[in-house]
């Protein structure tokens, strides 16, 4: 979080104010934010603690007390688990400038995950929801826009109530950028991206996460959700393998085949593209695609068959109006007075007036329920919580054999079409890189050991590793005893050094935390995850390592 409210302050823009909104004094992002503040002296930054109740959506009650006291018309409301590079306020108030032109919004970009779950959340938002959100907005039929990162003006927004007026919805961004598209103002895009961190995510947080929206949007947005599952790749391809078949008399399985090809393909040109550098683990990211792909269907279905979503350790049902009101399962069939639900929080949301500044996002707490509705309807639901009940689902023994059995299916297919070589000819070994470890232990023999000849192998002739003697370091040398001396020496040398330093890590008391590139995680994941894991291979957590700096031409025209 740290880094993603610090993006804010980076901004190359010569004048703008932030203001971070965190609802409640006890939320440890207050400290986070005043060493900023304190760090960026030049900026002007303050900080607002405490929310107003202005609707059942605690983002809007935790943002409206800044939105109403922003200095500027134009306001940035950027959510906290983003971050955004240096010069995105320049190009979005460049194009929030334009003639005719209401918002202007930025895609979401989903990297560094750490789990499973996330690993999934990236495979959506990096690949079907960005070709979505970027075909819907290209041809401006329609609003489209996550609020994860967008500009608008108060003055346009204050002509339909305000910020305020959108506390009774759930989905507001997507209701803030309708009612300014209604007014006739365009939506543009910068080629920048909302880097969203995902961090550690189980695979029933996915689940439920892509089912609360996608709940919300049959309400919402009902013609698009109708048509949802044929634009998946299974639906898609289902329907178009049925067609080229009744038509033109094509093989069904052939041209289906066909389809799921082109569609990977698409999709991993499409996250080249985004992301800015080369895929570094194909079997990983094919993994990660085909589950959330085989997946995509029934979490469709479970989703549009239900009407109530979890949000903050509350429960809410959805109304046709698009609005949602809160369940409270304690109600019995007399007046008992409802009890004050609270909902917790420990990430902070910042809002920004002019052009820049990471939004509030996280809630604390709802105001006292009121009944709606009559007794007898409260008394009909009493089914448990839909969290707990796609939990103990998604931990059932047989749907993660079934999982886990597909993976290594796809997983062997994988390996015969990567790894194997053609024509029966054997896979020979190849030099790796070396570490720092093994080039310190190079500088240390360096003056007392004769130095090893190493060669990589051709792997175009076979004839290239005749007289060489592969040793357990992954070097190659002539076979002498001396020189095979040295490469044991130095393999035992670097071996024991790997292991006292591993040895040196481990805590001896409390939970065990394996080191990431990004930080800890605990080794307790989901069931599902430690069945899945291993056919992902080392992909996780390496995703959207690297900032994307630079952009192609075809990634600026996306």
């Amino acid at each position: 979080m740290y880094e993603n409210l610090a993006s804010s302050f980076r901004q190359d823009y010569p004048k703008f104010e932030l203001i971070f909104s965190v609802a409640q004094r006890t939320d440890p992002a207050i400290a986070v934010v005043r060493d900023l503040i304190s760090k960026f002296p030049r900026v002007d930054a303050r900080l607002i603690i405490g929310d107003r109740n202005v609707g059942i959506n605690p983002k809007i009650n935790n943002m409206v007390q800044a939105y109403e006291e922003a200095k500027y018309d134009i306001v940035w409301v950027c959510d906290s688990n983003v971050y955004v590079d240096p010069g995105c306020m320049g190009r979005s108030v460049d194009k929030m400038m334009q003639p005719g032109v209401g918002l202007v919004h930025h895609l979401p970009f989903g990297v560094r995950p750490q789990t499973l779950g996330s690993e999934l959340e990236l495979m959506f938002l990096d690949t079907v929801h960005a070709k979505m959100y970027l075909f819907i907005n290209w041809t401006g039929l329609a609003s489209c826009v996550v609020g994860k990162s967008c500009l608008y003006r108060r003055s346009d927004l204050d002509k339909v109530g305000g910020l305020a007026a959108f506390g009774k919805y759930m989905a507001e961004d997507n209701l803030i950028a309708t009612a300014i598209f209604n007014m006739g103002y365009k939506h543009e895009m910068t080629s920048d991206l909302a880097y969203q961190s995902l961090g550690s995510m189980t695979p029933s947080d996915y689940f439920l996460r892509r089912a609360r929206w996608t709940r919300i949007r049959k309400y919402t947005v009902t013609a698009a959700t109708v048509v949802e599952p044929f634009i998946e790749m299974i639906g898609c391809g289902l329907v178009a393998s049925y067609g080229f078949n009744l038509l033109w008399q094509t093989h069904f399985l052939n041209f289906l085949a066909f389809h799921v090809v082109i569609w990977f393909l698409v999709d991993l040109s499409m996250y080249q593209a985004l992301s800015g550098e080369k895929m570094d683990n194909l079997r990983g990211f094919l993994m990660a695609w085909c589950l959330r792909e085989l997946a995509a269907l029934p979490l469709y279905a479970y989703a549009v068959l239900g009407s109530t979503v979890d949000w903050r350790d509350q429960t809410f049902v959805l109304l046709r109006s698009g609005t949602v009101r809160p369940l409270n399962r304690q109600l019995s069939s007399t007046s008992t007075p409802p009890r004050r639900l609270s909902i917790k929080s420990v990430s902070s949301s910042s809002s920004s007036s002019s052009s820049s500044s990471p939004s509030p996002v996280r809630p604390v707490e709802t105001p006292p329920l009121s009944p709606t509705s009559s007794a007898a309807f409260w008394s009909k639901v009493t089914t448990p919580s839909t969290q707990a009940t796609l939990r103990k689902f998604l931990r059932h023994p047989v749907v993660i054999s079934i999982v886990s059995s597909t993976f290594a299916v796809v997983h062997f297919v994988v390996d015969i079409l990567i790894k194997s070589q053609r024509n029966g000819v054997d896979e020979e070994p190849v030099e790796p890189a070396i570490s720092e470890d093994e080039q310190e232990l190079d500088d240390e023999e360096s003056v007392s050991e004769k130095p090893i000849v190493t060669k990589r192998p051709n792997l175009n002739s076979r004839q290239s590793g005749r007289g060489k003697k592969y040793h357990p370091d992954g070097q190659y040398g002539d076979g002498s005893s001396a020189e095979n001396d040295v490469v044991l020496r130095r393999s035992a040398r670097l071996k024991t050094r790997m292991l006292s330093r591993t040895g040196s890590s481990l805590k001896s008391q409390g939970e065990l935390k394996v080191e990431t590139e990004y930080g800890r995680r605990s080794i307790e994941e989901d069931e599902l995850s430690k069945a899945v894991e291993p056919y992902l291979s080392d992909s996780l957590s390496r995703r959207g390592r690297t900032r994307r700096e630079l952009l192609s031409s075809s990634s600026r025209f996306l």
